[in-house]
């Protein structure tokens, strides 16, 4: 459990020696672009993992993640920290816990969010969804949780789909790492699924329009070899060709592709509720290098006519570009200082397109940084550098 004492233990300070070399260092402008700066930093022996994040309308941003202690399927009677920047991610504050109310099992991991733009399911547009993996032996659900006073309080809507307890093995029947979309007013909620038998695991979605009640399971990425387990999906439009991409990262039992056992793939769809009948495609840089595990996707409209596609893995604290609508032979790689982390996050800013957030806390096995952080890099200058594989 984080420790309840939050405004005494949350306190957030960005000139110390949090940060290396920064202690006598201004803090940057309002909405500009910054190197890493700690939101969090979690008690000894907990981590933060797994950020996700929403920009409201007003431009206000929140983030929370997991805070794990050990072993990440043990994370159990756990909750979500909420923290606000109403800066651009210059200065944070710790705003409120989001607590599995309905289960006895804890928010355990991986979490969501999303503003509404529209009515939904009686909520009104500003309205704040969450959604996140609570589990125990007992099995895995995931569930939804609105917010109507800027992420202040939560109250649980609806269980979304439920399997088996957390178990990664194939055989097991878990769900995993739900992501959020708003889409032809109705709420869609991807997600890794290991009950089909035909599967060790694969990717779906269901969707509702009124937030209590989910239609059908509908595929999004699964293969015909069984021991395929593609996960963690993440979708983002692109705007300039009218089309939706779905990145997700591919194991197939102990092989590897490029040296890596957790390749990313991508799919490119003409509505993002379609992309069973789209082909994968791997992410490969110059023929030599592939992205590894836990992938993450934007696009902004900077970079060009195309504008770019930005995709972070969890093995490099490097990102990969796309500027030509995701031709499979257009990859780049470009360095930044954000280090790497599991299930990194990026955010491209509505008021600031030119400008890509990168949002990270701890690798998956223990021994990297453990703090929630972020940078926040104008894109343009990071694509005039371009790194080739050796």
């Amino acid at each position: 459990m984080v420790n309840m004492k939050l405004p005494t233990l949350f306190l957030l300070s960005f000139a110390g020696a949090a940060l290396a070399g920064s202690k006598c260092k201004p803090d940057p402008p309002p909405f500009s672009t910054f190197p890493r700066r700690i939101i969090y930093d979690p008690p000894a022996g907990k981590r933060a993992s797994y950020p996700r994040h929403v920009e409201l309308r007003d431009g206000t941003l929140l983030v929370t993640s997991s805070v794990i202690g050990g072993d990440f399927l043990n994370n159990r009677n756990s909750s979500f920290p909420v923290f606000e920047s109403k800066d651009g991610g210059v200065h944070w504050k710790w705003i409120s816990n989001i607590t599995d109310q309905v289960n006895g099992w804890g928010m355990s991991a991986q979490p969501a969010l999303l503003e509404l733009s529209k009515p939904l399911g009686g909520f009104k547009p500003g309205t704040i969804l969450f959604s996140g993996n609570s589990w125990s032996e007992n099995g895995t659900r995931i569930d939804l949780y609105a917010s109507t006073d800027r992420a202040r309080t939560w109250q649980f809507v609806s269980h979304v789909a439920e399997g088996g307890r957390p178990n990664t093995t194939n055989g097991a029947t878990p769900i995993w790492e739900p992501f959020l979309l708003e889409y032809d007013d109705e709420l869609i909620v991807y997600y890794s699924d290991q009950r089909d038998p035909k599967h060790g695991q694969k990717l779906a979605h269901q969707r509702s329009k009124d937030l209590r009640n989910w239609g059908p399971l509908v595929n999004d990425v699964r293969y015909d070899e069984y021991l395929a387990r593609p996960g963690m999906t993440v979708v983002a439009k692109i705007e300039t060709i009218d089309k939706w991409i779905l990145v997700h990262e591919f194991p197939v039992g102990n092989s590897s592709s490029y040296g890596v056992n957790y390749p990313v793939y991508y799919r490119i769809a003409d509505e993002p509720t379609k992309f069973d009948s789209a082909p994968g495609i791997p992410i490969v840089i110059d023929g030599k290098l592939a992205p590894n595990a836990s992938p993450y996707v934007v696009w902004s409209p900077a970079g060009g006519p195309n504008g770019t596609i930005v995709v972070s893995d969890a093995d490099r604290s490097e990102i990969y570009t796309n500027r030509f609508g995701g031709d499979p032979d257009k990859w780049e790689m470009h360095a930044i200082e954000q280090p790497a982390a599991y299930s990194r996050a990026l955010h491209i800013f509505r008021k600031h397109p030119e400008h890509l957030m990168v949002l990270g806390g701890a690798t998956f096995d223990e021994g990297g940084p453990d703090e929630l952080s972020l940078s926040v890099y104008d894109l343009k200058e990071i694509l005039k550098t371009r790194i080739h594989p050796a």
